[in-house]
C-alpha cells in the first residue's frame, strides 16, 4: 500500500494495516468455512428451553466442531427472546383476517387458526386464538445474532372458559398470572392449544429439531409422570426421520387436541399423531411450565388467557 515518493517511516502504518487486514480476512474466511461444515450452527441449542430437572437451568448441546465459538447453552443468556401478546382481546369485534406481527423477525401470525375452510368462515367455537408471540435468537462468535424462529401460542377460547372459568373467573388478572396452579391447570385440563413455529433462517435440519425436542421432552415427561411410557416419545421422534426440508418461512405446528392427541404438521402437511396426554402436557410445559422458553412470553400468555376467562 506504500508509494515510492513516501518515506519508509510514513509507509510503515499502511503496510502494518495491510498485514492486519490480510490476517483478519484469512481468519474470517476460515471461520466461514468451519461454519459451513458445522451442522445447523448447533441450532438445537436454541430450539427448546433448558430442562434437565427442576434444579437445573442449563441444557448443554455438544458441538461437533469445537473450533467454532458458538454459545451452545440454551438458557436465556445467549438466546434472546422477544415477546408480543394480544392485549385488549375482544372476540366480538376481532377481524378474522387480522394478523399479528412478531416485531423482531417481522413474521406474521394469524389471529385465528383454522378459521377459514373452502372460503367460508368456520364457527368461532372451533378456532384457536393467538394469545402470545415471541422469537429466539442465537449469538454466533460474539459478532452476529441469528434470528432462528418466531413462535405463536394459540388456545381454544371456549374450552378455556369451560374448563377454567368456574375456578378462576373471579380472580383479578394481576393475581391470577402469579398463581402456579393456573398454569398447571392450563396444562392439566383437556384444552386444545397449538404452538406454531415459523423458521426464520436457512440450514436447519429436521434431525436437529428431533434431537432438541426429544432431550427436553424426556426430562419433562419424567416430571409430569415418573411412571410414563416413553414409547410416546419414540413415536414422536420417528416423525422427524424423513428428509423434510425446513427453509426459512416454513411453519411447524404442534397441536394438542382435547382428547389427548399431539398432532405435528410441517408446511401444512400432517407428518404424525401421538395419542398421549403425558406427551401433550410435557410439550406445552416447555412454553407455559417450569423453566419456559421465555418467562415474559409465558406471562403474556397468562394475561391473555386470563382476559378470556374474564369474559366467562
Amino acid at each position: 500500500l506504500g508509494f515510492s515518493s513516501v518515506s519508509k517511516v510514513e509507509s510503515s502504518p499502511p503496510v502494518v494495516f495491510s498485514t492486519i487486514s490480510s490476517f483478519v480476512m484469512r481468519l474470517l474466511l476460515g471461520e466461514a468455512e468451519r461454519l459451513q461444515s458445522f451442522p445447523v450452527l448447533s441450532l438445537a441449542a436454541s430450539l427448546v428451553p433448558p430442562f434437565n430437572n427442576l434444579a437445573s437451568n442449563v441444557l448443554a448441546i455438544p458441538l461437533e466442531n469445537g473450533d467454532v465459538q458458538v454459545h451452545a447453552s440454551i438458557d436465556q443468556g445467549p438466546c434472546e427472546v422477544v415477546h408480543r401478546g394480544c392485549p385488549g382481546l375482544s372476540f366480538s369485534d376481532l377481524n378474522w383476517t387480522r394478523h399479528a406481527v412478531e416485531p423482531r423477525t417481522g413474521i406474521e401470525f394469524p389471529m385465528f387458526l383454522d378459521n377459514i375452510v373452502a372460503g367460508e368462515e368456520r364457527s368461532r367455537l372451533t378456532s384457536e386464538v393467538l394469545v402470545g408471540t415471541g422469537s429466539r435468537t442465537m449469538t454466533i462468535i460474539r459478532i452476529k445474532s441469528l434470528k432462528i424462529y418466531a413462535f405463536g401460542f394459540y388456545v381454544h377460547p371456549n374450552s378455556v372458559c369451560e374448563k377454567l372459568g368456574p375456578k378462576y373467573a373471579s380472580i383479578p388478572m394481576g393475581e391470577l398470572i402469579k398463581h402456579r396452579d393456573f398454569y398447571e391447570d392450563l396444562l392439566r385440563e383437556d384444552i386444545s392449544m397449538t404452538v406454531r413455529l415459523v423458521i426464520n433462517c436457512n440450514g436447519i435440519k429436521i434431525s436437529t429439531v428431533r434431537d432438541a425436542f426429544e432431550k427436553s421432552l424426556r426430562n419433562r415427561l419424567l416430571k409430569t409422570n415418573p411412571d410414563t411410557d416413553y414409547h410416546c416419545l419414540t413415536t414422536f421422534g420417528s416423525f422427524f426421520t424423513k428428509d423434510i426440508p425446513l427453509p426459512a418461512g416454513t411453519t411447524v405446528d404442534f397441536r394438542r387436541t382435547a382428547d389427548g392427541q399431539l398432532i405435528t404438521e410441517i408446511g401444512g402437511n400432517q407428518i404424525g399423531v401421538v395419542c398421549s396426554k403425558d406427551l401433550c402436557r410435557a410439550f406445552f410445559d416447555m412454553y407455559i411450565g417450569d423453566i419456559p422458553v421465555s418467562e415474559q412470553t409465558k406471562e403474556e400468555i397468562g394475561k391473555n388467557v386470563a382476559s378470556i376467562i374474564g369474559k366467562y
